[in-house]
């Protein structure tokens, strides 16, 4: 532990879980098979048929930031995740304003992905079951606000085995469903879903497609917040991070390049942007198995929202500890080891604004306008991380400096990540209500930075507490189950 006034905190249950645990952490944040169904289903418009290219791009894109992680995570464990390793590569400073932009985006995944259920049971329910009351959403809401409250409350070790379960089982039933539409096309099979010409406006649909492709690797890097809950973090974290932004990648370009040809490539635009068109391509292929992919689909939210509901609360609890949040944010349960307190209010939260937005905009605006919000802040944390890592290698640890790991990879991905700010802000900016999200982004970005000069001139402590290591790698004896 670093040098300096430690106070006394309560401690989660360390070093506790097993690397498939902490792999599926990041595995299930990204929600493969309803980030397939429905975040790389909002590009389609952009990337037509040249859908794969942009899941590409954005796999490169995310593959540089996640090896920029993986190099910052081996140095130390920490609850706070990527604030703690901007903090400690570019200085106090830029934790305190990846935490700011943390604490805007992580708490919005999980009422996106509320209203992305809501949504689904609702056409669910309403084609298939002959229940059409429109404002069953809600209910659903409900629902997904209770299950995954009750797998965040309880015991790390449940919450995150549940993660295993639940993300195997999703990836199983859409990787196969892929595989069986490629075999039955097998004669019709090209490279063309990766010649870009075939995209809106050629590479501008690409790039604009490349926005939400973005949005279905959110959470790659959400294995980082167990930094003290993990066994062996040095080595458990980064390649929970490197390897669940690679597995899922390939599994996206499998899905996107499958898709176009099972829906029929020319008339991959009218299915891809129907209503659930995954569940029709079950109903073509697999006729009643059309019931498997949707209970992956609602699967895969279930998993993504308690991974995301981990992830957040982790950081209220490191923040809190760096007494940057309500000292209450910190408390851990006695029996459960979780943070309790955090966990109640992050269910109370996502349920309410859930309730809101699905109220003013419906629940599928609603999805759409959260998760533009979370794309633009997780992108501008993705570059100010492969920045941090070619600094801190540069300056603090030359000796171990890698002109590939640490300036051409990070340097790589901060250059792609650019480029859906460009598309998102000047090239081709939303419209209404859509157009909010980017300027509550630049209002959230504007005020961060205000914060933090206000605590560098009145609590510089409290920035330099970020830095802190509370738990090294294996000095402290696990808890035993």
């Amino acid at each position: 532990m670093e040098a300096g006034v430690v106070r006394s905190f309560d401690r989660l249950r360390v070093h506790s879980i097993g690397l498939p645990q902490v792999l599926f952490q990041s595995i299930t944040h990204m929600a493969p098979a309803a980030a397939v169904a429905y975040s790389i289903y909002i590009s389609v418009p952009s990337s037509k048929q040249a859908l794969a290219l942009s899941v590409l791009l954005a796999l490169i894109a995310c593959l540089c930031a996640a090896t920029a992680i993986g190099q910052l995570a081996k140095l130390e464990p920490s609850a706070g995740g990527l604030y703690a390793y901007a903090a400690r590569s570019l200085g106090p400073w830029a934790g305190f304003n990846v935490a700011w932009l943390f604490i805007l985006f992580e708490p919005l995944v999980a009422p996106f992905l509320y209203l992305e259920f809501g949504w689904a049971m609702r056409e669910v329910m309403s084609s298939e079951a002959g229940w059409h009351y429109t404002g069953q959403w809600w209910i659903w809401v409900a629902v997904m606000t209770i299950i995954v409250f009750l797998l965040t409350y309880r015991d790390i070790r449940i919450s995150t085995t549940a993660g295993v379960i639940l993300g195997a089982f999703e990836i199983a039933i859409f990787g196969a469903l892929a595989i069986w539409m490629l075999i039955s096309n097998a004669g019709d099979l090209n490279v063309q879903p990766f010649n870009p010409h075939h995209a809106d406006g050629s590479w501008n649909g690409v790039f604009r497609g490349m926005v939400f492709a973005i949005l279905a690797f959110i959470g790659f890097e959400a294995a980082a917040p167990l930094g003290e809950e993990a066994k062996n973090p040095r080595r458990t974290i980064p390649f929970a991070v490197i390897g669940s932004a690679l597995a899922i990648g390939l599994f996206y370009i499998l899905c996107s390049y499958a898709w176009v040809f099972g829906a029929g490539f020319n008339n991959f635009v009218d299915q891809a942007t129907g209503a659930d068109p995954w569940r029709n391509l079950g109903k073509v292929f697999w006729s009643t198995g059309w019931i498997l992919i949707f209970l992956a689909i609602c699967n895969s939210i279930a998993a993504n929202s308690n991974a995301a509901v981990n992830a957040a609360t982790r950081v209220f609890y490191a923040l809190s500890r760096n007494r940057l949040a309500p000292r209450a944010l910190g408390r851990v349960h006695p029996v459960y080891k979780t943070p309790y307190i955090a966990i109640v209010w992050m269910s109370a939260f996502a349920f309410i604004l859930s309730l809101i937005l699905g109220w003013k905009w419906g629940p599928l605006v609603g999805f759409a306008l959260i998760a533009t919000l979370a794309v633009i802040v997780v992108v501008v944390v993705y570059i100010l991380i492969c920045l941090g890592c070619v600094w801190h290698y540069w300056t603090k640890r030359r000796d171990e400096f890698n002109w590939f790991l640490h300036f051409i990879v990070p340097i790589a991905g901060a250059v792609l990540f650019f480029f859906p700010l460009y598309y998102q802000y000047v090239k081709f900016p939303p419209t209404y209500p859509i157009k909010y999200a980017n300027w509550v982004a630049l209002g959230w970005i504007g005020a961060g930075i205000l914060l933090t000069l206000y605590l560098m001139k009145r609590h510089p402590d409290r920035l330099r507490d970020m830095e802190r290591v509370y738990v090294e790698d294996e000095t402290v004896v696990p808890d035993q189950p």
